[in-house]
C-alpha cells in the first residue's frame, strides 16, 4: 500500500498568478513562461511554501485547462502524470497519453462530431446582435476538446453571459459553459475535469486505500473537488467567496447555521 497521499490540484490562480493579476517582486519565484521563453506568472512566498509542501509530502496530479504543450511550461516538477485541457486529456508519469482514457474521449467525440464542428460558426452566428469575438476550437491528439468565443473589443463591456442565453438548446443540452472576463468555453460534457479524476482515481487507486486530497480556485474546480476526501481553496478565490457568500444567504433565510 502506498502511504503517500495522493493531491489532485488546478494550477492557475491556486499555486501561481499571471503578473497581470499580481506585480511580481523580488521574492516571487517564475513558475510559467509564455510560448517565447518570458515569464507569465509567478508564485507569491507563500504559494512557493505550501507548493514545497505539496511536492515533500504527496504525489501530485496538475488538473488544468491547459493543454499538454501548455503544462510543459510551468516550471513545476510534476512526476506522477497530470489531467489536461478541462480532462479531455490524461497523461501519465513518462508524459504519454493514457490511451484507455484517450479511447473514451475517442469514442464520444465521434459521436458529436457535428456539433463539436459546428461550435465555433454558432457561436458567430448567436454574437452578431452582441459585439465581435473571435472563435476557435481547442484539439489534441487529433480530438476535437472545446470551443473558445473571445470578445475582440472587451472594453467596450462584456456580454458573454448574454451570449450563453441565446445559445441554442442543443449546445445547452449537450455543453457547460465557462467565462473567465471575455474568454467563453463551451465544453461537451463528455470533457470533464471531475470524470477524468474518476477515472485516474479508479485507475491508480482502486481500492480506495490512499488519501485524497485536492485544491481548486474556481466553481468549475468544485465538480473533481468532490472525488477528493478533504480539499481547499485559496483566500478570496472565486469558490471561497461563493462559499461564503451561500453561507450568509443560508444563514439569513434560516436564522441558524447548520441543517435540521
Amino acid at each position: 500500500m502506498n502511504h503517500k497521499p495522493l493531491i489532485f490540484v488546478d494550477l492557475d490562480d491556486t499555486l501561481f498568478q499571471t503578473n497581470r493579476k499580481s506585480a511580481p517582486t523580488d521574492l516571487h519565484k517564475i513558475a510559467t513562461t509564455d510560448i517565447s521563453g518570458q515569464p507569465l506568472s509567478y508564485m507569491k512566498p507563500k504559494q512557493q511554501i505550501f507548493v514545497n509542501w505539496l511536492f515533500a509530502s504527496a504525489e501530485v496530479i496538475p488538473v488544468t485547462a491547459r493543454s499538454v504543450e501548455a503544462l510543459r511550461r510551468v516550471h513545476l516538477p510534476f512526476q506522477y502524470g497530470a489531467v489536461c485541457s478541462h480532462g479531455g486529456t490524461i497523461i501519465d508519469h513518462q508524459q504519454n497519453i493514457d490511451q484507455d482514457w484517450f479511447n473514451i474521449q475517442q469514442q464520444a467525440v465521434a459521436q458529436f462530431n457535428e456539433l463539436l464542428h459546428e461550435l465555433p460558426d454558432i457561436l458567430l452566428k448567436t454574437a452578431q446582435d452582441l459585439g465581435s469575438i473571435r472563435t476557435w476550437t481547442v484539439e489534441e491528439n487529433g480530438l476535437k476538446i472545446y470551443s473558445v468565443a473571445k470578445q475582440n473589443q472587451p472594453e467596450t463591456g462584456l456580454f458573454l453571459d448574454q451570449l450563453v442565453e441565446h445559445l441554442p438548446a442543443e449546445v445547452i443540452e449537450h455543453c457547460y459553459i465557462h467565462i473567465n472576463g471575455n474568454n467563453l468555453a463551451v465544453i461537451p460534457k463528455f470533457v470533464s475535469k471531475q470524470k477524468a479524476v474518476e477515472f485516474f482515481i479508479e485507475k491508480h487507486d482502486p481500492k480506495g486505500e490512499r488519501a485524497i486530497l485536492g485544491w481548486g480556485d474556481s466553481l468549475s474546480d468544485a465538480g473533481f473537488l468532490s472525488c477528493c476526501d478533504w480539499f481547499g481553496m485559496p483566500k478570496n478565490s472565486q469558490l471561497d467567496q461563493f462559499l461564503a457568500q451561500n453561507l450568509i444567504n443560508d444563514h439569513r433565510q434560516k436564522g441558524f447555521l447548520g441543517h435540521v
